[in-house]
């Protein structure tokens, strides 16, 4: 049993210096009762399960901790775990300059060929004896590293849905980026690795295509398993995507579907005065942004043409369009006449044909 901490390697990581029960509670500043029902193994009732449906029609459960755990959590997360470095092949859920999806598939957009493996039940296949194991191997003594361990995991492995447990994924996952990587880099294979998705790619298809087997043998000495129905090769004659992110002709771009999506959500918005969906939509459009930089530009002048249409001859349509501006910097929409549209002659059939392909508009888009 290791009995005392290792302070040599906790200050020279800046870690706090905790070696029993009472240093942690005094860490965090709650009391002793709180504490004790966060990083007790016996205390169960610390999560609010549910599930979610997954695309192919099976369903992820999701562990989401209680405010009070959650708190704690994120207490470990930024003075303890993002001190440890991860490896540098690991793109998910760690402090990187601009979009890591974007940092992550732009070490692929240059390579012909891209083949794309999947970790099984990723979570669950941490166990809590190898995240015990990383805070032991960090300094910390057995009962400190027992405290912080049952405070990050549940029924025994992390769970999906913890404030700590996909940096606690990167760092398990730390010797297994490195002995693929080291294993990919003698053969000129680029590889990344996001949660649980693993990207190799190489202008060679027959040497990406023959590292499969060694790379299993990897995984699996590594306590994990691949899904192979989610394995997928794709060759410059398909449409190649990298986490949602299309890297065709060495560029990286957002799906072409999801662009579309985004502008016709903004014109239902706009010409039905219903922004209830609007943060949503703005969320898109910074996830977007954050792929192609010049597409929030796009979006504005795309907006400010459907302020200039006939869409402002409608007064409910401009005073909701004026109060739910998607960015400050675009101007107000100005209430304007039939006049503004068509020859006076021609006004009155204009207004019939306006209105009523109006009416058709709200009849087909409105649910």
């Amino acid at each position: 049993m290791k009995k005392y901490i290792n302070k040599t390697v906790l200050d020279s990581l800046n870690l706090p210096i905790l070696t029993s029960f009472q240093d942690l509670v005094e860490q965090l500043r709650l009391t002793d009762k709180k504490v004790y029902w966060a990083s007790s193994n016996h205390i169960i009732d610390k999560y609010n399960t549910f599930y979610i449906k997954k695309s192919n029609g099976n369903k992820r459960r999701i562990d989401e901790p209680k405010y009070s755990l959650k708190i704690i959590q994120r207490w470990v997360l930024e003075n303890i775990l993002y001190k440890i470095k991860v490896s540098p092949y690991s793109y998910g859920f760690k402090y990187t300059e601009g979009s890591p999806l974007v940092a992550c598939s732009n070490k692929h957009r240059l390579n012909l060929f891209v083949l794309k493996m999947d970790l099984k039940d990723f979570y669950p296949s941490i166990s809590k004896e190898k995240v015990y194991f990383q805070f032991l191997n960090i300094g910390y003594n057995t009962k400190v590293s027992n405290l912080l361990t049952n405070i990050c995991t549940y029924n025994n492995s992390l769970p999906q849905g913890a404030v700590t447990s996909a940096y606690l994924a990167n760092i398990v996952c730390r010797k297994m980026d490195y002995r693929i990587a080291g294993y990919c880099n003698k053969r000129e294979i680029a590889y990344t690795r996001y949660a649980d998705d693993l990207i190799f790619s190489s202008d060679n298809r027959e040497l990406l295509h023959n590292t499969y087997g060694m790379i299993e043998k990897i995984i699996t000495d590594e306590g994990f398993t691949l899904n192979k129905d989610k394995t997928t090769f794709m060759s410059p004659k398909n449409h190649k995507k990298v986490l949602g992110i299309t890297i065709n002709d060495n560029q990286v771009k957002a799906p072409k579907k999801l662009k579309r999506e985004v502008r016709a959500k903004i014109h239902y918005q706009i010409a039905t005065c219903d922004y209830s969906e609007q943060m949503k939509t703005k969320g898109y459009i910074s996830y977007i942004n954050s792929i192609e930089p010049n597409y929030k530009e796009k979006v504005t002048k795309y907006i400010t043409g459907l302020s200039k249409s006939p869409l402002c001859l409608f007064p409910n349509v401009v005073k909701a369009y004026n109060d739910n501006k998607y960015f400050s910097e675009l101007p107000n929409m100005i209430l304007k006449s039939y006049g503004d549209f068509v020859q006076p002659s021609l006004i009155e059939e204009f207004e019939e044909h306006i209105n009523s392909e109006y009416l058709k508009y709200l009849s087909e888009h409105s649910k």
